[in-house]
């Protein structure tokens, strides 16, 4: 039944290049018998066959450039909301909202999660003593608790080294930088890297550039 609304579809559809319908609508009699011809004994006729196949073909290039136009128009971030929209079905219309509304929730809780670890970051660096602006707190966290945990702990450890090591050499009468470290970097450079591991690095051990004064 399928099959026979397949090709009835297609064969009266049409086209500049196309056959007519065919053989009517599929339903005629052979040798005198009132039976209705079957699928497989129409595609059977001479030029069916071929002339099916092409307006699947047809059908699919159609059906997929359509789908690839409306993708382009739908990821061109220089449409606006109204236009994307206009582009779309009351169906399409209708789930992009929902996804654009799972997002945004998505991106509310996942600002609340950080700036709940960003809390929890700041109280253990104040029990270490090390009192940093928020700037260097939100490149430590992140939504999980354990890694936030980790990543401040690591930072802590090699934060103090490098501040106790600046004192010793502040009391060695030698200048900090010219002592362990080949080249001078800026805060701007540091906050800058996109490695988050090396950026939590640099910052642990320049901390001259980042102790709230």
């Amino acid at each position: 039944m399928e099959k026979r609304k397949l090709f009835l579809q297609l064969f009266t559809e049409g086209d500049d290049g196309g056959t007519g319908d065919g053989n009517g609508d599929g339903s005629g009699a052979e040798g005198g018998n009132n039976e209705p011809m079957s699928f497989d004994d129409f595609l059977a006729q001479e030029g069916n066959q071929a002339e099916f196949d092409r307006r699947v073909n047809k059908a699919i290039k159609t059906a997929v450039t359509n789908s690839e136009e409306k993708w382009k128009a739908l990821t061109d971030d220089k449409l606006t909301e109204a236009e994307k929209l206009a582009k779309m079905t009351k169906e399409e219309k209708a789930e992009y909202r929902a996804r654009q509304l799972e997002k945004e929730l998505n991106d509310l809780k996942r600002q609340n999660a950080v700036s709940d670890m960003a809390k929890t970051a700041r109280k253990m660096l104040a029990d270490e003593e090390i009192n940093l602006p928020d700037e260097v707190i939100f490149n430590l966290v992140s939504e999980d608790a354990e890694q936030t945990k980790t990543a401040v702990e690591a930072f802590a450890k090699t934060f103090k080294e490098a501040v106790q090591a600046a004192v010793k050499d502040a009391l060695r009468g030698t200048t900090p930088k010219a002592a362990g470290k080949p080249y001078e970097i800026t805060k701007e450079q540091i906050l800058n890297v996109k490695d988050t591991n090396e950026r939590r690095r640099l910052m642990a051990e320049n901390p001259e550039l980042f102790i709230r004064r």
